[in-house]
C-alpha cells in the first residue's frame, strides 16, 4: 500500500503541474493519503486496450481533498505495471494492456 500511495502522489503532482498548481503539490495536501484501503481515496479500474482487462487504477479526489477548492477535483492514474510487483497471480489476471487514448488524464 505504501508503494501505491507514492504512485498516487506522483500522479497527482503531474496533474498539478499541468494545471500550473505545483505550489500546492506539498505534503500538507497529501498527508491524508495513507497506506490504508479506506484512506487512499475512491478507486476504479481503468479501461484497457485489452478486452476484459484493466490498465491500472484510477483514484478520484473531490475539491479540498488534495488541493484548494479552486483547483477542483483530481483524478490520479496508477498504471498496472507499477502494481505488478505487489500483485498475487490472481491479481495479475485482471490487468493488462495500455490505457486507451480516449481515457487520458484529462481532468473534468
Amino acid at each position: 500500500m505504501k508503494a501505491m500511495v507514492k504512485a498516487v502522489i506522483a500522479s497527482l503532482k503531474i496533474e498539478k503541474k499541468k494545471r500550473d498548481s505545483s505550489e500546492t503539490a506539498t505534503e500538507e495536501w497529501f498527508k491524508d493519503l495513507t497506506p490504508s484501503l479506506l484512506k487512499i481515496g475512491a478507486v476504479t479500474l481503468a479501461p484497457s486496450t485489452e478486452t476484459g482487462r484493466s490498465s491500472g487504477l484510477t483514484f478520484h479526489y473531490p475539491p479540498y481533498a488534495v488541493g484548494p477548492y479552486a483547483e477542483g477535483q483530481y483524478v490520479a492514474f496508477v498504471p498496472w505495471e507499477s502494481l505488478k510487483p505487489f500483485l498475487a497471480p490472481e491479481g495479475t489476471r485482471i490487468f493488462g494492456g495500455a490505457r486507451p487514448k480516449g481515457d487520458s488524464d484529462e481532468q473534468p
